[in-house]
């Protein structure tokens, strides 16, 4: 016998719950599951007790004990209409031609905000290509020669004499008379000083 099964989000969206919320209770059914490409389904024969566990979750029951007693009073016969069998989800033509439709959009979109921004390149290639014109326009030629600098310019160094220091006096108090060199020494002895003024 050729066992069916259901796309996670569509047994969802039957259910009104998130498809987060649905992962969960099929964890706690610890039912069948397989995963095909980025989809994962749920067995035909599951959709019954997941049908008395939404109706238990509903009624106020905590979800644990909703799994545990949807299992017990679940019936056999209780299978929604959209069950598929697992090999009508290969190359089914609805799927292929929506998705060849979602990508055409997408490369139609593309190509939109291509053209745009191409068009807004270009105005700004424009205009930058007009502001260096008119910065080149604005630039002045240099001025004519000035011969009679070029004359001061041209002419050879004039040579700079080395500076020296000035000689000064080894004996501050030389050529001074007797009391004048015992005034210094005991009253003035900063003239005594060897370069004193």
């Amino acid at each position: 016998m050729n066992t069916e099964y259901v796309k996670f989000t569509e047994v969802a969206r039957k259910l009104g719950i998130h498809t987060d919320t649905f992962r969960y209770w099929v964890k706690l059914l610890e039912a069948e599951t397989i995963k095909r490409g980025h989809c994962c389904y749920v067995s035909a024969e599951t959709l019954g007790v997941l049908i008395v566990m939404s109706r238990l979750i509903s009624e106020g029951m905590p979800t644990g004990e909703a799994a545990i007693k949807a299992k017990a009073e679940a019936p056999v016969d209780t299978m929604p209409v959209m069950v598929r069998e697992s090999e009508a989800r290969e190359g089914k033509p609805d799927e292929v031609s929506t998705r060849l439709e979602g990508l055409e959009k997408a490369l139609l979109a593309m190509t939109d905000v291509f053209k745009t921004e191409i068009s807004t390149l270009r105005c700004e290639v424009g205009r930058l290509t007009e502001a260096n014109l008119a910065l080149r326009m604005q630039i002045e030629a240099p001025p004519k020669r000035d011969e009679s600098l070029l004359e001061i310019l041209n002419q050879p160094p004039k040579p700079v004499g080395v500076w020296t220091p000035p000689v000064r006096k080894t004996d501050s108090l030389e050529g001074s008379g007797l009391f004048e060199r015992m005034w210094a020494y005991f009253v003035e002895p900063e003239r005594m000083r060897q370069f004193a003024p």
